[in-house]
Formats: C-alpha cells, structure tokens, sequence
C-alpha cells in the first residue's frame, strides 16, 4: 500500500490560495480606508459645530457685555435729568434736539443722544393738518398724506364713525384685518403698525419725529431733531407755500421751514433718549428710553418706555470719537 495514501488520522489540508488571500486583504484594507474618512469627517462636523458654538457664545457674551453697558449708562442720563435743574444738560453736552454727544467707557465708543419730546409730532394732541404736513415731509404723496393722517386721526378718536378720507372699523374688514382702530390714544409709538394703510418703511420714520409724550397740539423749533427738520424743509419743498423753502435747495434745512400754525413752546415733560454701544471687540447695542423728570419720583424721574430702537435710530459709533469719560460726563 502507497505511504501516502489516505490516513484518517492525517488532518487534511486548510491552506487558502493565493488568490484568495489578497482579495480579501484588499477589501479589509478598502474598508479601513472608508471607515477612517468616515471618522474624520465625524470629526470635522464635531469641530466645525464646537466652533460656531464657541463663537455664538462669545457674540453672545459681547452682547450681554455691551447691553449692560447701555443701560448702566442709561441709568446715569436718567439720574441727571432728574437733577436737571441744578445740573444742566448741557454741562455734560448733552443737547435737548437729538445731537449725540459721544464719549468713552473705558475703551467702548459711546453716543448718548437726548431729545425733549416737545420737539417730536405727539400722535394724541396734534391735528390732521399737522399729521399730514409732517407725513408729505417723510415722502409720502399729498393725498394719501391726507388719507393717512385721517386714518390715524379715527384709529385714536373714541368713536366709530369715519372722517372725511379715515377709516373706522367697516373699512378694517372690508381689507381683511382681524382687527379695526383702537378708538383711544396710542400709548407707543409702534401702535402705528395697526393703523390701515401703514407701511414698515414709514413707521420707522414716524418713529424718528413720533412721541405720545409730549401732550401738546405743536412742536418747538428750537429742540427738534435732525430727521424732524429734514421732513419740514422736504414738506416746504413739495408745497412751494413757505418761504423758506429755499433752505432745501441750500441743503440746510432750519426751523424757518415749521409753518407757524404748528409752532409751540416746549413745556419739557419727558425726554427721549438714545444710547449706543460699541465695544472694541466687536459688541453693539443700542438702548432707547423715555425719562419724565418728577419731584415725587424716588429717584427723581420715571421710565415711561424702555426699548431698543430701529437701526436708523441706533447712533452707534464704529470707534472711539474722543478721549472724555461718560462716567465722569454724565456724574
């Protein structure tokens, strides 16, 4: 018998060809390959989500920083207000027509603008006549001027019977608002955004000129603030009746352009007052109130609005304008 031939005790052989071997060292080298770009790929959005998370916390934190140096120097404004008799405004700078006096908190630029609100349109006390002359100044067509300030003039009177070119309540519905006028006084401003007919763009404007403070049926010349001034010399401009309409031509528009009917002396309830930040690392923010002045306040002075401001009123300056301390300003 062949030695070679079939042992049942001899193992048979398990050798794998060749072939075979590195066919399939290929595909587990193929897959390492694909697991490890998968891993660094998980790696990456990880890194790139830490990232943005880091960097919304600092925007975040340059935020809060900027906010609280805001209203911290809100709170000083305030205070010299109510101190205003003793302490005039402008000792510190401070102007009663909106021109922002900037100074410095330690490395932040900061502009602080005051405006005496008897220098702004009051939505309750003044007449249609005035609403529409200020609302031709902002650019708005003499007639819908008319209509409009008609519409606000019924969205604030207590009835509900409509002016000549206003709107009551049927004519709400009739354009599918789920709402009519108020029939009572605007308490802000930003009620204008019900009044039918009001477009975002403009109430931005009226914003600007805009109170419910000031409680009287005219404006004074002598503390408007700029963007009021631009609105009469352009209403003097459309109508040709004024003749100081030539101011606008000149590009300096001046108190000469308030027709006289709408004239009126200040009687300094409340002041408006704006504060904008801007923190050398990059935070901005910009804080509005109103400050009523008051003997009977404990400090000295009501808050009757605490808000943030459109864009175009946020006076925020890119950099330091001068080397003043607010805190030594303002105390």
């Amino acid at each position: 018998m062949n030695r070679h031939a079939a042992d049942p005790r001899r193992p048979s052989s398990t050798r794998v060809p060749r072939a075979v071997t590195r066919r399939n060292n290929g595909f587990v080298l193929v897959s390492v390959l694909w697991l490890l770009a998968l891993l660094t790929l998980v790696m990456l959005v990880l890194l790139t989500a830490v990232r943005l998370d880091v960097r919304a916390a600092g925007q975040l934190t340059r935020h809060a920083e900027a906010e609280a140096l805001a209203d911290g120097l809100m709170r000083l404004v305030a205070l010299r207000l109510g101190d205003r008799d003793r302490r005039p405004l402008a000792d510190a700078g401070l102007a009663r027509d909106g021109t922002p006096m900037r100074c410095e908190h330690a490395s932040a630029a900061v502009a602080i603008a005051v405006t005496d609100v008897g220098g702004l349109v009051d939505l309750n006390a003044v007449s249609p006549n005035l609403l529409a002359w200020l609302l031709r100044g902002l650019g708005v067509a003499p007639e819908k001027a008319a209509a409009l300030a008609a519409t606000i003039a019924d969205f604030r009177d207590e009835d509900d019977v409509p002016s000549v070119n206003g709107a009551e309540s049927a004519a709400y519905r009739a354009h599918g608002l789920g709402h009519g006028p108020k029939n009572a006084p605007f308490e802000t401003v930003t009620e204008l955004d019900q009044v039918l007919g009001m477009d975002l763009a403009l109430l931005d404007r009226l914003r600007a000129v805009a109170t419910v403070h000031s409680r009287q049926p005219g404006i004074d010349p002598s503390v408007v603030p700029a963007e009021l001034l631009s609105a009469a010399a352009a209403a003097a401009a459309s109508s040709r009746t004024n003749v100081a309409a030539a101011s606008v031509m000149l590009g300096a528009p001046t108190a000469a352009d308030i027709p006289s009917e709408f004239r009126i002396a200040s009687r300094v309830r409340a002041y408006r007052v704006t504060v904008g930040v801007q923190l050398p690392v990059g935070g901005r923010f910009a804080r509005e109130a109103v400050i009523e002045p008051g003997r009977t306040a404990p400090l000295g002075f009501w808050v009757r609005e605490w808000t943030v401001p459109p864009p175009a009123m946020a006076d925020v300056p890119e950099r330091p304008a001068g080397t003043a301390q607010c805190v030594q300003v303002l105390t």
